[in-house]
């Protein structure tokens, strides 16, 4: 977005597809292409920050390891998966001096700002309440929560951090003061296999209902999701990927526990 102001250098990546479309995005020379984080940290170092994109729970390590090398820390949302494995982030980055920052990028967006500024300033006057929605969509739903890398708290953890978190912060960027008490409820409802039509195959790609599904993999033909299939699948072809990896599997006969509707208050 900057290419005056920053120049990316390497990039770390298991999976080949991926690298090699960062690689070609991004301008990046073959000697900072790496097939994991430590292989990065093996040589001289490299750049002035490292962004930690990796899943949620694999945030801990590379982020201490990166800081103690003297890189700055930009890591994704959310820190981490558990309360002491933030704690043991923000204590590496304070002991090695780094600069130490988390990817809330809500606070960022001028209209969020506007609120923000509405809100100090009093113009809108005394602030008794905000009532807040995150319509994920059903698409983002059945995609990452259901079928995706987010649907098991075993594998990542439960909704509220993996995907609200966004939303927490912003709420508390907005009202500025410190969280007292909280009430929150929520469940599995929808997708669950009692609600699986009869007809339903397995695999969407079989399914007799994929012209009517609203959940239907054959959505990812037309969908920018459909590089996030390919790439996690390590599979240029498409159909290839539905086929091998979690997301061409009917929504209401996955592994899925995390809820699908929740209240916070």
């Amino acid at each position: 977005l900057f290419p005056d102001r920053l120049k990316i250098v390497a990039v770390a990546e298991p999976r080949q597809t991926a690298r090699e479309k960062f690689q070609s995005t991004f301008g990046v020379e073959n000697s900072g292409l790496f097939d994991g984080w430590e292989a990065a940290l093996a040589g001289p170092k490299l750049a002035d920050f490292a962004m930690i994109t990796t899943q949620d729970h694999l945030h801990k390590a590379p982020a201490i390891a990166f800081a103690r090398a003297g890189y700055h820390i930009l890591l994704e949302k959310p820190m981490a998966t558990t309360e002491q494995d933030c704690k043991d982030i923000v204590q590496a980055c304070t002991e090695a001096g780094v600069i130490f920052a988390v990817c809330h990028v809500l606070r960022y967006a001028p209209a969020n700002i506007l609120i923000k500024q509405l809100i100090t300033d009093g113009t809108i006057g005394d602030l008794v309440n905000i009532q807040h929605t995150e319509p994920i969509g059903s698409f983002h739903v059945d995609h990452s929560f259901v079928c995706g890398n987010w649907r098991r708290e075993d594998r990542s953890s439960f909704s509220l951090l993996t995907k609200s978190c966004h939303d927490i912060d912003l709420l508390s960027f907005w009202m500025d003061r410190k969280c007292l008490r909280i009430s929150s409820f929520g469940s599995l409802q929808h997708f669950r296999a009692e609600n699986r039509p009869a007809e339903a195959a397995d695999n969407c790609l079989d399914c007799p209902l994929q012209s009517t599904c609203p959940y239907s993999a054959l959505k990812y033909r037309t969908s920018g999701f459909a590089s996030t299939v390919k790439k996690d699948a390590d599979i240029e072809d498409l159909e290839a990927a539905l086929r091998a990896g979690p997301y061409g599997r009917c929504v209401y006969a996955c592994d899925n526990d995390v809820v699908d509707h929740q209240v916070v208050n």
